[in-house]
């Protein structure tokens, strides 16, 4: 049912014509740390309508009234996945990364433009995006084979289709290397395959650092705002986070979209 979830998600749900075939399931105990520590009141739907594998999150769209728009920050946390919840850790991380940026954001694609802010030279900053995405694309069979990852997003088709707006699918891309890190917990920036050939300058790792993972939230009120640059270490940025997450006592607790619409017009995850 989804009589927990909140007005503007209900609507966007009944906009697609979805409202009546999803329903809430128990939270994995496995959960990402990004969804376990920075979404405490995550909720997890199954979606009918949904093929394996894939999930997706809803932000109010051109079709919600604008003056609900702002209220986006009230939306309940929930992740929509295939009814036979075949997502596994990785895909939850990737969806929990967009709520994330929907949370301090509005858009989980607004990734985007934050990541071009940071740039050494800002107005340089689409550029060094559009260079990102395509020695991502270019990793991609590094990526698959040696993670397992399958994802549209890195096919050189989807580069193709999409055309201008390619450099718009950084903050996917992202999202699939932040499933990546949770899935075999590893600090990505560090494979030496991938550090010669897609993180190859501190200016890239820092902004990926920055844009991803609980760097997207406060987990108290020391911690840097969310989406801060920071300086790179040599402990990483993975090992830092884990570490302090060791510190703290928590207790025992548990789609944004791209400009052109994928061919067959499947939800984007």
């Amino acid at each position: 049912m989804a009589k927990d979830l909140d007005p503007i998600t209900r609507d966007l749900l009944r906009q697609e014509g979805l409202l009546g075939g999803v329903d809430r399931v128990p939270t994995p105990k496995d959960m990402p740390a990004s969804a376990a520590f920075g979404l405490p009141n995550l909720q997890i739907y199954k979606d009918s309508s949904l093929a394996p594998g894939a999930g997706y999150v809803l932000t109010p769209n051109e079709r919600t009234k604008a003056e609900q728009f702002p209220k986006v920050h009230r939306q309940t946390p929930a992740i929509f996945l295939e009814p036979n919840l075949t997502a596994d850790k990785a895909g939850i991380a990737h969806e929990a990364e967009h709520l994330l940026a929907r949370a301090q954001l509005g858009r989980p694609s607004e990734i985007n433009t934050l990541f071009d802010s940071m740039a050494d030279d800002p107005k340089q900053g689409r550029a060094l995006r559009s260079r990102f995405v395509q020695d991502a694309a270019k990793a991609y069979p590094y990526l698959k084979e040696k993670y397992g990852l399958d994802s549209m997003y890195f096919q050189p088709e989807m580069l193709k289709y999409q055309g201008s707006t390619a450099p718009n699918l950084a903050y996917e891309m992202m999202a699939d290397l932040v499933g990546i890190e949770a899935k075999t917990g590893t600090d990505i920036t560090k494979d030496p395959y991938l550090r010669k050939n897609l993180f190859k300058d501190r200016e890239t790792r820092e902004i990926f650092n920055a844009l991803t993972g609980l760097r997207q939230t406060r987990l108290d009120a020391k911690d840097l705002p969310p989406h801060t640059r920071q300086k790179e270490t040599g402990a990483g940025f993975f090992s830092d986070v884990m570490e302090k997450l060791k510190s703290k006592d928590f207790g025992k607790k548990a789609g944004g979209s791209v400009d052109k619409p994928l061919p067959g017009g499947n939800k984007l995850i």
